[in-house]
């Protein structure tokens, strides 16, 4: 008896219903997640997490602050993770690198860059990688690179100097990613983009990082995208979307250089050091296997877009605070004026670490609504209070707005942390910004040296306002790894005021 093409769907139809129920039930009653407090329809499947994330677009970090106010500090929030909300215990999930921790499957597709560290599950294999570039990140090699760093400073603060003849409003996005654009590709392609001296701050790559971000949840659920994507020709890719030429070119300007790499590393003595990303990342002292063309493009491109686009957003949320908050800003230019005093015109990264207030503010914006909305995830190896392989997440924008580690959290107040000191509390520990332990951001560094001289740049020399722009503008309505307003954007536009 033949099987008509209906029965065969209704088999089908059958089988995968009667599947979704086993796995519902499985997961709501037998599952080693079971006891752990949280709604019941988030525990059952991943279409909660679907729906308000695909079809609301990334509005499910706000059902986990939903969860996290009814339920407690630890809930469950899909099928397979718990999300914590406790600052006191996560350093023991996000620990050092003697404390094996992989990191969740299910979050490393979001990125569409395989096989690079960040985006690594094992822990052995995340060491390894990250150990072979991980030397050019130090405090120490990025002090050396200073003058560099401060060079490209000195060309924004010209460049903005220019603006303000010319009466120009500027889009704080594209300036602030020209910058930090400039530094990395510098730093770690050996040679700059450039972007500072182009008119107009264009900076194609913040779109093509925008893009990114804003299909992160698609290529989480559907993690065959990126491959169904990458053959289609060129000119499809184009069509389906203009900001791709830019990825395009991007990412033929990688291939050439990784492979430029490969090639002089084959003929390169082992004595001699890497100066940089593409040399560590070709070292023949590397074992083949990691030395692949493809490997190498996808992590110079993490490096790049990563050190892009977080330090850039900082940077214009300070600016927007700076503005905002003008008490603020006239305790940090009294401060800056003690140095001045004391005959350094220009000071140093070091320098500035040592004024208390600056510190301070950068520390407090690196908090404040943090736009880190994403969950960091770990799976830890041995079992803490729960059971080993068990997925723990946390969020750095619930984690820095904890009112028992920061009271009056909502309320942007660069003073507590000076208080903190004065008491001998070390408020900093509790900051997770560039998350902790193993796989804490591996350009904090640079990060910081950027935002400590350019900062000081803008106090010293500038007087900004807002333009058609309020603190609303970069106000995290929606998440996309990173946070983003209610318009599915980011960002404010400023005009320089006053030259100093």
């Amino acid at each position: 008896m033949e099987l008509s093409t209906i029965q065969i769907l209704a088999a089908f139809a059958s089988t995968f219903v009667s599947y979704c129920i086993y796995k519902a039930v499985y997961n709501l009653y037998f599952h080693p997640l079971a006891k752990f407090p949280g709604p019941r329809w988030v525990a059952a499947s991943y279409l909660a997490e679907f729906y308000y994330d695909i079809v609301h677009g990334g509005q499910y970090f706000k059902k986990i602050i939903e969860m996290h106010e009814k339920y407690g500090p630890i809930v469950r929030i899909t099928p397979h993770e718990l999300s914590l909300n406790d600052p006191f215990f996560y350093d023991k999930v996000f620990s050092s690198s003697a404390q094996k921790r992989d990191k969740d499957r299910y979050q490393t597709t979001q990125g569409g860059l395989p096989s690079t560290a960040i985006t690594t599950i094992d822990h052995d294999l995340h060491r390894q990688r990250r150990g072979y570039v991980s030397h050019l990140f130090s405090k120490k090699a990025i002090s050396s690179l200073e003058p560099i760093i401060q060079s490209k400073v000195d060309l924004l603060v010209s460049k903005l100097k220019q603006a303000h003849a010319k009466q120009e409003t500027l889009a704080g996005a594209f300036v602030f990613a020209a910058l930090t654009t400039d530094v990395v590709t510098h730093f770690a392609y050996g040679e700059s983009f450039n972007e500072l001296s182009k008119p107009g701050f264009p900076c194609e790559l913040v779109n093509v990082m925008r893009g990114l971000l804003l299909s992160c949840h698609w290529r989480r659920f559907f993690p065959t995208l990126d491959v169904m994507l990458n053959r289609l020709p060129a000119r499809v890719l184009t069509w389906l979307d203009p900001n791709l030429i830019a990825y395009l070119q991007f990412d033929s300007y990688l291939t050439q250089l990784s492979q430029d790499a490969l090639d002089k590393n084959r003929k390169a003595s082992l004595s001699e050091k890497p100066r940089t990303l593409f040399d560590a990342l070709a070292n023949p002292e590397i074992p083949v296997q990691e030395r692949t063309l493809e490997r190498m493009k996808n992590e110079s491109a993490v490096v790049l877009l990563a050190g892009l686009d977080t330090t850039a957003r900082f940077l214009m949320v300070m600016t927007a605070y700076l503005v905002e908050f003008p008490d603020v800003l006239a305790k940090l230019r009294e401060e800056m004026r003690g140095l001045e005093e004391k005959g350094v015109e220009k000071p140093s990264w070091t320098q500035l670490e040592g004024l208390p207030y600056l510190t301070a503010f950068i520390y407090e914006s690196l908090r404040y609504r943090c736009y880190l909305t994403g969950r960091f995830s770990r799976v830890p190896l041995q079992p803490l209070a729960y059971k080993e392989w068990t997925t723990i997440v946390g969020i750095p924008y619930l984690m820095n707005s904890h009112p028992d580690v920061f009271p009056d959290p909502d309320t942007f107040r660069p003073e507590r942390w000076i208080e903190a000191t004065a008491r001998g509390e070390h408020l900093e520990k509790y900051l997770v910004t560039f998350s902790k332990g193993s796989r804490i951001c591996l350009g904090i560094n640079l990060a910081y040296a950027e935002l400590y001289l350019t900062v000081a740049a803008l106090v010293k020399n500038f007087e900004l306002e807002l333009v058609g722009s309020t603190l609303e503008d970069i106000n995290s309505h929606r998440d996309f790894g990173l946070g983003f307003n209610k318009e599915y954007d980011f960002g404010v536009d400023f005009r320089v005021k006053r030259v100093l």
